[in-house]
Order: structure tokens, then C-alpha cells, then sequence
């Protein structure tokens, strides 16, 4: 057995494996030792992709054989020679660095001869334990999932999480046991959204579309890259978070983002310290979709959430049609609560509903580019925008614009408020289903864009809970929306007084 270990500041080393001729097995244990983040990239000696990981305490397992791995590991010929073991510490570029102490165990299993029995067993419990699986990403860092495969036919509302971590990364939940949970949630599609890491294989169910996804994670901010066509090339990576956030922007370029088959770029938890977005020099035209409500049971949630609420204001009002999305981001299994929760941080809370022609990798990222979006905290929301001939994202074609709504909550009090240009223009409480419906129209002849946010009353006078969205319609009469008036984040945050969106 190999051992490597040492301390690692803010940056990358580089380890050497020699894997001997007829390896038929090898398996990779890796710990922080303390607690920490390190991500871990181990290349053959072909110099091709065979494993990801983000190490924590807890020690991790990566085994490979040709024909199988475990999570995180891309299965294939062992080839002899010099493996490379690539480690990044990420934290530290903006605050100060703290070292971080790592520990690595290898155990390559030979076969010396026909016949020969090894010591070294496999244990199930590394495997994934998934009866299908599909392949996504390649030992050429290539995407390799069909995004064009479709499986539902019909032109709907789907439901589903944008933001999710599994223990690939830093959550708690297996492959196996998020698989469950997704089903048990009852969406229709889910991208799982590692750090810094692509998934290997992602499960192949019956009723959920699971997608492929990254969480680019800086210093500067994190931004989930949902659809990308390759992952991030870590051998030999210039790790500044300028430069991952540049080579994450270039997982989907410019040609696909025009109308092309797949990606997504989505600014997550924008407003929540210490995680905030602060990368100035973000082009805003880059980004299809902005992450307003992020793990809702966080303490720091709902404070973040209205700041964010307020960003998008400002996109909008500067021509940039972005839309507002929810994402879970879960780390916890479902009898886990964040510190100071009274609820579960669950997949699917809250629920972000896509509008696609077809339930497929291509429709849904084309309904998120569109902003066909709304999302909600479980108040079974319904509505129709002009009889349902307009959806959230497009652009009116007359001036008086109507809506009908209801939530199927019976038990709670709901209403909705109308923000036009950023500022509340009405206000109106929310029926039941069982009730009929609750139905306005606005004039939009002096309004650029008008957006709807679902909010719950309390036992206070004053208290207006965030629960959800439906993203705006616009007026294309307003020359912002051919001429965007900002181009970059830090543009936009000259134009607010939001102390969160400073460094």
C-alpha cells in the first residue's frame, strides 16, 4: 500500500502513482484529517480522467476496475506507469490561507499469474449500488450524455431542483439514497450540482430526468453551469478564481447560449455571505438565470433571499432578461436540519418549474435560456397569463396583460404581488383551487416588465414570507431590452445600496 501525505496551502500539488503492469484493481482512499475541503483529480498515465472527489474528514473511497467504479470514478483499463494525483486547496485566495493536512492510501490489486487470488477485497459499499446508470462524463473530460433523448413527449410544467450536492462533493446523501429521495419528491428532473466536480455516471429512472451539472466554486462566488459539454479540466489548472470562473463560463460557450443544444449558466446564492457572488468583471449577458431562494431553512435565507429579489429588479431594469430560480442546494439527509432549522433542507424545496416542449436535457435548458420559470415553496401554485397564450418570458404583444391564479393550499393565507419596473403596483390574496381563482390584469404601456411574488401572511400584520415567482413578461417597446444599460456585475452593483454586494 502507497501512503502520500502532507499540508497544502491555497493552491495545487501534484502526486505520483506507479501503477504496476496487470493491475486488475485499484483503490484510493483520501481524508483532510481535520476539517477542510480538497479536491482531488486523479489522471492515469495516459494522462486521461479516471476520478474526482472533494475530500472532507470523513475518508472517501474511489475504486476502479475495467469494468466498474464507484462514485466519482470512471472505469476502464489500468494502464502501467505514472498515474497523476492532481489536489487543490481553493480556500483561502481572499482571506487567509490556513494549510491543510491530507492523507492518501493506495492499494493496487495484480494479476501475476492465471489463477491468482488477491488479499484485496471490494467492498460493495464503495460501489454505487444503482441497478442503471448512464454514462455522462468520459476519461476525455467529455460530456457524453444525450441531452436530445426524450422522455416525455408532451409540451408541460416540469418540476425539478437546479441545485443539489450528493457525497461526491460535501453532502450527506449516497448516490443511491439521493436517488430515492428525488423519486420520493416527485419531480421530473434533477441536476445534480457537485463542486467543482462532474458526475461520472448519473441514475437512469423511469419517471426523473437526472442531468448533468457542475457548481463552479471561487472565492469569488459559485455559479452552476446545468447542461455543460465538458467538465472542468483540473490537470494542471490555474486554480485563481478568475480563471475557474472563466473556464466554467467556457463549459457552455457563446454559439450554444445563442440557441444551440444545451447550456446554462446560473449566478447561485448571489446575497449569501460568505458564498456571495463579488466577481465584478462578470459579464451579465453570460448569465441565463439568477438563484433568488437558496435552501430556505438556512438562518440566512430570507434576508438573502429579498436582497436577491432586489438584484433582479435590477437586471430587468438594465435589459437583461435573466430569470429568478430556486434551488435547494440539500447537503443533508431528510432527518437532517440546518442549525437553528425547524424543517428538513430537502431536494425540491423549493421546486423550480420549467416550461419545455418535451421532457428532455435540450427542452428543459431551453425553457431555462427562455425563462419559461416560476418557482414555489409548496403551496401548489397555478396559474395562466393571458389564457395561457403567454408564458413568463416573453414579450407582450398587446398592452393589457391577465392573470389567473390559485394555490392548492388550503391552510395557509397566501397573496401576490405585482412588481412592475421594481416597485409594487398591486396586491391581491390568493384563492384556493377549491375557491375559483383570483384574476387581475395591468396595463403595461409605461412598464418595461412585470413580475409576481408569491408571498405568505403570517399572525403579524406585517409579515409577507417569500415563497415563490413567476418570472416576468416584458414590453419590447422599452429600448433597454435591445440595448442592455449595464454589461458587468460590478456595474450593477455601483447602481445599488445593497451592503451584501460589496466585498
Amino acid at each position: 500500500m502507497l501512503k502520500l501525505n502532507g499540508e497544502l496551502t491555497f493552491g495545487h500539488r501534484k502526486l505520483v502513482i506507479d501503477v504496476p503492469e496487470n493491475t486488475q484493481a485499484m483503490t484510493l482512499s483520501g481524508t483532510t484529517v481535520k476539517k477542510g475541503f480538497m479536491y482531488a483529480y486523479l489522471f492515469d498515465a495516459n494522462q486521461r480522467l479516471r476520478g474526482c472527489q472533494l475530500w472532507q474528514k470523513a475518508p472517501k473511497h474511489l475504486t476502479l476496475t475495467p469494468h466498474n467504479a464507484s462514485l466519482g470514478g470512471i472505469a476502464g483499463e489500468l494502464p502501467a506507469g505514472e498515474w497523476q494525483l492532481h489536489l487543490y486547496n481553493l480556500e483561502g485566495e481572499d482571506r487567509t490561507p490556513k494549510a491543510m493536512q491530507y492523507l492518501c492510501e493506495v492499494e493496487c490489486e495484480v494479476k501475476y499469474e492465471a489463477g491468482f487470488e488477491s488479499d484485496l477485497q471490494l467492498e460493495p459499499s464503495h460501489m454505487m449500488a444503482l441497478e442503471s446508470l448512464t454514462p455522462s462524463l468520459t476519461a476525455d473530460n467529455i460530456i457524453a450524455f444525450d441531452y436530445s433523448k426524450v422522455k416525455r413527449t408532451e409540451s408541460a410544467w416540469y418540476s425539478g431542483d437546479l441545485h443539489a450536492h450528493t457525497c461526491l462533493s460535501d453532502g450527506h446523501n449516497s448516490l443511491a439514497a439521493a436517488t430515492e429521495i428525488i423519486k420520493q419528491q416527485g419531480l421530473d428532473f434533477f441536476f445534480l450540482t457537485e463542486h467543482n466536480i462532474c458526475h461520472p455516471q448519473l441514475p437512469d429512472l423511469d419517471e426523473v430526468l437526472m442531468l448533468p451539472a457542475v457548481e463552479v466554486t471561487t472565492d469569488k462566488g459559485h455559479f452552476n453551469v446545468h447542461g455543460p459539454k465538458r467538465g472542468l479540466d483540473m490537470r494542471d489548472a490555474d486554480y485563481s478564481s478568475a480563471a475557474l470562473i472563466q473556464q466554467g463560463l467556457s463549459l457552455m460557450d457563446d454559439e450554444q447560449k445563442a440557441g444551440g443544444a444545451q447550456g446554462s449558466i446560473s449566478i447561485n446564492h448571489p446575497m449569501m455571505k460568505p458564498w456571495h457572488w463579488h466577481y465584478n468583471d462578470m459579464e451579465l449577458a453570460k448569465v441565463n438565470t439568477l438563484e433568488v431562494c437558496c435552501d430556505p431553512t438556512w438562518a440566512t435565507s430570507p434576508q438573502a433571499t429579498e436582497e436577491a429579489l432586489t438584484v433582479l429588479s435590477a437586471m430587468w431594469s438594465a435589459g437583461h432578461r435573466i430569470a429568478g430560480v430556486g434551488g435547494s442546494d440539500s447537503h443533508l439527509a431528510p432527518h437532517e436540519c440546518n442549525p437553528q432549522a425547524h424543517e428538513p433542507s430537502l431536494y425540491g424545496d423549493p421546486t423550480t418549474y420549467v416550461y419545455a416542449h418535451g421532457l428532455s436535457g435540450e427542452s428543459i435548458l431551453a425553457g431555462l435560456r427562455a425563462g419559461q420559470v416560476y418557482f414555489e415553496r409548496g403551496c401548489g401554485l397555478a396559474f395562466e397569463i393571458n389564457q395561457g397564450d403567454m408564458l413568463p418570458g416573453q414579450a407582450i404583444t398587446s398592452p393589457m396583460v391577465t392573470y389567473c391564479l390559485s394555490v392548492e393550499d388550503e391552510f395557509h393565507d397566501y397573496f401576490v404581488e405585482l412588481i412592475a419596473d421594481g416597485k409594487v403596483v398591486g396586491s391581491y390574496p390568493l384563492k384556493a383551487h377549491c375557491d375559483g381563482v383570483t384574476e387581475f390584469s395591468l396595463d403595461m404601456t409605461d412598464h418595461a416588465w412585470l413580475r409576481l411574488d408569491i408571498r405568505r401572511a403570517g399572525r403579524q400584520q406585517n409579515d409577507r414570507e417569500f415563497i415563490g415567482l413567476i418570472n416576468p413578461v416584458f414590453n419590447p417597446s422599452f429600448p433597454q431590452f435591445s440595448n442592455p444599460t449595464l454589461a458587468t456585475w460590478g456595474e450593477l452593483v455601483d447602481t445599488l445600496n445593497i451592503q451584501n454586494l460589496k466585498k
